[in-house]
């Protein structure tokens, strides 16, 4: 059913899967009485048909806003009650694109963030408002208001989980680890910290110097030697140093979240 991709991501497993079922003979069954006395959707006597008929809509070709014909008619009081089990996975492959798309683009903003769970979140959504009275009542911009629900909803969700990893990130520069901590517990601070750091670094927002001075504060720390003689001008200088970039992190780790969701 038109051009798969073959990324193998989560997304495109579901919809290869959904493809595959409409590809049934009961599921064809099942669309004829769907479209059945529908004049408009008779012009697309096969799933793949309408589905690239949307998909093409989307794409800037829709000169007649034939996809919101198209979606008064799908989504009639009728179709919607005794077909909305191949009525959803019709719209899951017809939103399938807007999914990839939005994951794509909010895994680029938030690179920290598995893209599996990026993707469950938007799938989740989008199922969500599949099953909206409001969005199935519109008469219009059906396309349109999905999609932008979509990311404003992916986006708003990856903004709230940079901020609590951001804050997390915070607290652990502010704060001294305790001693007793599992490994596990080791490793998941570690990995919070790297991710805040190196996204620090590829925004610009550390200097290649203050990089250089976290690194050296890790080998005065494990290599046991003190910051805390008073009469040791050079670890003096150090400190101070050390005092500002921490409070620099500390502002970064509470402010990103915000810049980035913009």
């Amino acid at each position: 059913m038109g051009n798969l991709s073959n990324c193998g991501c989560g997304v495109c497993e579901i919809e290869k899967s959904i493809v595959a079922e409409l590809e049934f003979d009961v599921s064809k069954n099942r669309y004829g009485e769907l479209v059945a006395g529908r004049l408009l959707l008779l012009t697309y006597p096969t799933p793949a048909e309408l589905v690239a008929q949307l998909h093409a809509c989307r794409n800037g070709r829709d000169p007649h806003h034939i996809s919101d014909r198209i979606f008064v008619e799908l989504l009639n009081d009728q179709i919607f009650a005794s077909h909305w089990e191949l009525l959803e996975r019709l719209l899951l492959l017809i939103f399938i694109p807007a999914v990839h798309a939005t994951v794509r683009q909010v895994s680029n903003r938030y690179p920290f963030l598995p893209r599996e769970d990026i993707a469950q979140h938007a799938l989740t959504t989008l199922l969500h408002s599949l099953r909206s009275e409001d969005w199935r009542m519109r008469r219009s911009h059906f396309a349109f208001s999905m999609a932008r629900g979509l990311r404003r909803s992916t986006f708003e969700w990856a903004g709230r989980e940079f901020r609590s990893t951001s804050q997390f990130a915070a607290q652990e520069i502010g704060e001294t680890l305790p001693s007793a901590q599992t490994a596990e517990e080791a490793f998941e601070r570690n990995a919070v910290l790297r991710n805040f750091l190196s996204l620090c670094q590829k925004r610009a927002y550390l200097t290649p110097e203050e990089l250089n001075l976290l690194i050296e504060f890790k080998l005065r720390a494990t290599s046991g030697n003190g910051l805390t003689d008073p009469s040791d001008r050079s670890s003096n200088i150090f400190r101070q140093r050390l005092k500002r970039l921490m409070n620099k992190l500390r502002r970064l780790a509470g402010t990103t979240g915000k810049q980035e969701s913009r």
